[in-house]
């Protein structure tokens, strides 16, 4: 019902009832009339039915020529909307666009004849979509030239002392005709407030389904990104939910997030982007991830995330696919020093890593999409690693007591990829054979080295030119903050992203009984100052090999499954507020 007729029934409701009605009925109607004298304020007497829109659409289309103000408003408001049985638009026709701009025009002379076509070609300016991939190349480039007319005929709408709040308003915000036209509200939405912009739409008739939407969206990863480290940092996961729940803007985002991330000195690792990047994108090195080759993307910004991804997989590989001795991670910490050599990733998965339902391997296995190769083996837990680096390949497995075969990737390798492969030396398809350029046993005090990681390093550079990364400092990981502020959402009906990024520690296996005393106490290091959070206690997991039931989510408790044989792991889980319950050999912490 329009406010008129609203009001014309309230009052003959009011009428029509007692005359000594309640003061009620009379502040209800008082209440009607202050209402309505802020809708007209606002310009919601603009309304224009979209019959008559068509109609008024169809003439123009027709004669090419407006005969009346009334046709010279209807034709404003539906530039946007599709007509007839081919569903044109005029805003994608070359020829009558620019006449309907002449045309209102000649309204300039009479100021509240001209704003009411210009509050319609600015309603259409906000509807139509420019950026839609099904977007004519006309309408665009129509769309670009009524932001121009709109920016240059802004100041023509006020008339007068008396003007409607929307003329006001646009005053205010011209910069809705440039070619930033979200940029100056990104950094109050990110800090939480959308009173500028709530106000802002109702004003001006913003829908929801508007491209100034997404660009509000977008505005607040910019912000973000223009932050300095520190700032940006503590940000960087309400980003990360922005693009988590827009996916019309994740990638455009995403790239600004991993360019502006890139850019940090010391360099740091973040696991939920790291995720988050794999997760929307794919593996950072397959050619078949056409996003990783965005032409806005630094190249800096994708060996970053690769160099993550396989750091991430050289320790799932020996934390959670490979057969380590006791507390020895010897093997997953020489082939980290290596990790900017690598060129290229495989796995070789035996049947129970290809049909383990644990939600570690199934996260893996996704992370693995494009990589992994079946192991056709009689031993079910075998599984095998495989890495090239330069001109060599290299295969290490997952049994301990394997040697580390390496093979000349100049010449013809002896197993496929596109085949499964098997294990026994010179089978069909094995990955042992006796075609090896290397065959290395990690055995300490053999052949005059006193540690067989001095063996390996000299004939890798030696033979192969293969070098570790120079000693630096490690990178830091960033950690989730504890709480996190509202995520603004501008609009009622404009959900705010809720759902956490991506997050997933590397994998971890369950430790035995006792292991690794001397070792643990050795390695525990920064382990002791670092803040309790969920992601350090899974990070905390993945280093020591210690296996976690997280039942929280069943209003369950929070166990850590390990002995109290382990100084520096009793020492930290102690100070993290664990209580060790000796009957169920594990630690426990209620409501964590």
């Amino acid at each position: 019902m329009k406010p008129l007729e609203r009001l014309k029934s309230l009052l003959n409701s009011g009428a029509a009832q007692p005359l000594a009605r309640s003061w009620a009925v009379e502040r209800t109607i008082d209440g009607h009339l202050e209402k309505l004298e802020q809708q007209l304020r606002n310009g919601a007497n603009a309304y224009v039915p979209q019959d008559l829109q068509e109609e008024a659409v169809q003439r123009f289309w027709a004669s090419k020529r407006i005969d009346s103000f009334r046709d010279a408003q209807l034709v404003s408001h539906g530039i946007a909307l599709p007509v007839g049985a081919k569903r044109l638009r005029l805003i994608e026709d070359r020829e009558r666009f620019p006449v309907l701009l002449d045309s209102v025009d000649e309204y300039l002379p009479a100021p509240r004849q001209f704003r009411r076509c210009y509050q319609g070609l600015l309603k259409g300016y906000f509807a139509y979509d420019y950026e839609r991939n099904d977007v004519p190349k006309v309408g665009a480039e129509n769309w670009h030239t009524l932001r121009g007319y709109l920016a240059k005929r802004s100041g023509n709408v006020l008339h007068g002392e008396r003007n409607p709040q929307w003329t006001q308003t646009l005053q205010q915000h011209v910069t809705l005709f440039g070619l930033t036209p979200c940029e100056r509200y990104g950094p109050a939405l990110l800090a939480g407030n959308s009173h500028e912009v709530d106000d802002l739409r109702e004003v001006l008739g913003i829908s929801d389904g508007s491209w100034f939407m997404r660009k509000l969206f977008l505005a607040q990863v910019q912000a973000g990104v223009k932050k300095p480290d520190a700032q940006f940092l503590e940000t960087l996961y309400r980003l990360l939910e922005l693009l988590q729940t827009n996916e019309v803007i994740r990638n455009e985002g995403l790239i600004l997030v991993l360019n502006r991330f890139a850019q940090l000195r010391p360099p740091q690792l973040a696991i939920p982007l790291r995720d988050a990047a794999v997760a929307w994108w794919g593996n950072p090195w397959l050619d078949t991830n056409a996003m990783w080759k965005h032409k806005d993307l630094a190249p800096e910004a994708k060996a970053m995330v690769t160099e993550w991804l396989k750091l991430e997989f050289i320790t799932a590989f020996f934390t959670l696919l490979a057969e380590e001795n006791t507390g020895d991670d010897r093997r997953l910490r020489f082939w980290e020093r290596y990790v900017n050599t690598i060129s290229d990733i495989r796995f070789a998965l035996g049947s129970e890593a290809q049909s383990n339902t644990s939600p570690d391997f199934q996260k893996l296995r996704k992370k693995m999409a494009g990589l992994v190769v079946p192991l056709s083996d009689n031993v079910r837990t075998n599984n095998a690693f495989i890495m090239r680096m330069g001109p060599l390949v290299v295969v290490e497995f997952s049994g301990y007591s394997n040697a580390c075969y390496g093979y000349d990737a100049r010449r013809e390798l002896p197993f496929r990829y596109d085949m499964p492969v098997v294990m026994p030396v010179d089978g069909k398809n094995s990955l042992k054979h006796s075609k090896r350029e290397l065959y290395l046993r990690h055995q300490d005090g053999v052949h005059g080295y006193e540690r067989w990681e001095d063996r390996f390093e000299e004939e890798l550079a030696t033979n192969f030119g293969v070098k570790p990364k120079k000693s630096a400092a490690p990178p830091l990981v960033l950690k989730r903050p504890a709480t996190l502020p509202a995520t603004s959402s501008p609009g009622a009906k404009v959900a705010g992203p809720t759902a956490s990024p991506p997050s997933t520690a590397a994998p971890a296996r369950p430790a035995a009984s006792g292991a690794g005393r001397s070792s643990v106490g050795q390695t525990v290091g920064n382990w002791r100052t670092t803040p309790y959070s969920r992601a350090s206690l899974s990070l905390f997991a993945a280093q020591f090999g210690l296996s976690i039931d997280d039942l929280s989510a069943q209003n369950g408790n929070l166990w850590v499954r390990t002995d109290d044989s382990h100084l520096g792991i009793n020492e930290v889980l102690l100070r993290w507020g664990f209580e060790y319950k000796n009957a169920k050999k594990g630690w426990w912490h209620k409501g964590r």
